[in-house]
């Protein structure tokens, strides 16, 4: 397998205030590894976040048909499995890319376990490609922050539970817009995600930063801050590099 985590992936652009696609980001030389890593005529499958809200499945349909076409990748069908059509997660080896979308971890969480993707995926031999809550639950064990009203302050919100045991880095997508955030009267990055990293460490990677896994090693690429015993440390910046801990 060759798994990539992402923030975002890019595949989008606004022009004169109208969201466009566009080739996935080239930050940090993820295009042209994704592209090479997807190399070939291949077909792609999207694992949603949200299996009942068909709108948004198939605008993400429509978006990665489009985004694949302008990065310049031979991808022949894209599927998308939700609700309407649960046996796709039973052919997942019939796909070259697999893709696990962005969108509400613990919504996501749940619709993984439902069609049992945590051991179907353990077969899989192609190109993963998770975005942000897509890469929260590719972890074995998921860091899933608070984030929507009333979680932070729910005694019965679960931040830990099972993943897709791809990984064991766990992930703060998003990064760029953590500083300053409040949720349910709470500073998200000072009452939140430092007091959090006592329990597990976790990398924060805004937009345009991504890791890489293949035969038992994990890269890092772009921007990234490590979170750790209560503290935020900046540890790779954009342009560079640098080989992860990936074991627990």
């Amino acid at each position: 397998m060759k798994l990539f985590l992402t923030s975002s992936p890019g595949g989008s652009a606004c022009a004169d205030g109208t969201w466009e696609a566009a080739p996935f980001d080239s930050a940090n030389g993820f295009l042209r590894e994704f592209r090479k890593a997807c190399r070939g005529e291949t077909d792609c499958l999207i694992l949603s976040s949200d299996p009942d809200n068909a709108g948004m499945g198939d605008e993400m349909q429509d978006f990665f048909r489009k985004a694949f076409e302008r990065s310049g990748m031979q991808v022949t069908r894209v599927d998308v499995c939700d609700r309407r059509d649960l046996q796709a997660a039973k052919k997942l080896c019939c796909y070259g890319i697999l893709i696990l979308a962005g969108g509400h971890v613990p919504t996501q969480n749940a619709f993984f376990r439902e069609i049992g993707l945590r051991e179907k995926i353990r077969r899989y031999a192609g190109v993963v490609m998770g975005i942000s809550a897509g890469t929260m639950n590719s972890a074995k064990v998921v860091y899933a922050q608070p984030e929507e009203p009333g979680e932070a302050i729910d005694p019965h919100y679960m931040r830990y539970m099972q993943g897709l045991g791809l990984t064991h880095v766990n992930v703060l997508p998003h990064f760029q817009n953590v500083e300053g955030r409040s949720l349910d009267g709470l500073r998200v990055m000072e009452d939140i995600s430092l007091p959090d990293s006592r329990v597990r460490p976790f990398f924060g990677l805004p937009d345009g930063s991504w890791l890489y896994r293949e035969h038992g090693h994990t890269m890092l690429y772009g921007e990234a801050w490590l979170l750790d015993a209560g503290s935020c440390v900046k540890i790779c910046e954009n342009g560079q590099s640098l080989e992860v801990k990936d074991e627990r």
